[in-house]
């Protein structure tokens, strides 16, 4: 191979990665930046009593394990005071922002926040299925119970499949069996049944809990 056409190779090379390089910044999304509703949101915590400011606070900034968690509650914390709407604002935002970039676990809680309102409640449940698409498993338990709730049959089935999983849609849908044997809706009354599950349902929630919440 010539030393001219290893050049032209090369430079192809380096042109192809530039175009490439270019055509993935143009399609990437920009990061979210919610500075400006966090000081919004700060600015609303003047008027509470400093304790109670400094909890939410720290909910708003969690980064760790439980920050979806901690965004939900401020949320609820704060969701029947108009004056404080800023703190929901951003909570929503917030996860909204960690659903765009594909995080189940924060399309779950953001769905969990939005079907609280009826205005939002549609965008709400599409992040619901968006997670359960995805196999995000608590909201494979939520579309289920949803879809199939008119379908008993079709709803039993599928919550069969959900308690052999050792997950939060497993966990869920184990205390299903242990409710439906206790009130004997889908299920027959059944006291002893209903105890099973929910032995079962307490064992695998401490499995599934994180070392820091455990005794």
């Amino acid at each position: 191979m010539s030393k001219s056409l290893k050049l032209f190779l090369a430079a192809a090379v380096l042109l192809s990665a530039a175009i490439v390089a270019i055509l993935l910044r143009k399609e990437s999304k920009p990061t979210w930046d919610g500075t400006a509703m966090l000081a919004r949101a700060e600015a609303s915590l003047e008027g509470l009593p400093a304790k109670e400011a400094g909890e939410i606070r720290a909910l708003l900034v969690s980064s760790g394990p439980q920050r979806y968690d901690d965004r939900a509650r401020a949320w609820i914390k704060i969701a029947s005071k108009d004056e404080l709407k800023p703190i929901a604002d951003y909570a929503a935002a917030s996860l909204r922002a960690m659903a765009e970039t594909g995080d189940t676990e924060a399309m779950w809680h953001l769905y969990f926040v939005l079907t609280m309102r009826i205005a939002t409640a549609d965008e709400g449940f599409k992040w619901l299925y968006k997670a359960a698409q995805l196999g995000h498993p608590r909201s494979k338990f939520d579309v289920a119970k949803r879809d199939f709730r008119e379908r008993p049959e079709k709803l039993l089935e599928a919550m069969t499949a959900l308690a052999k999983q050792e997950n939060m849609g497993g966990y869920q849908a184990l205390y299903w069996f242990e409710h439906e044997y206790e009130i004997g809706g889908i299920l027959p009354k059944d006291p002893t049944k209903s105890a099973e599950y929910r032995a079962r349902a307490m064992a695998l929630g401490e499995k599934l809990s994180p070392p820091h919440e455990k005794k």
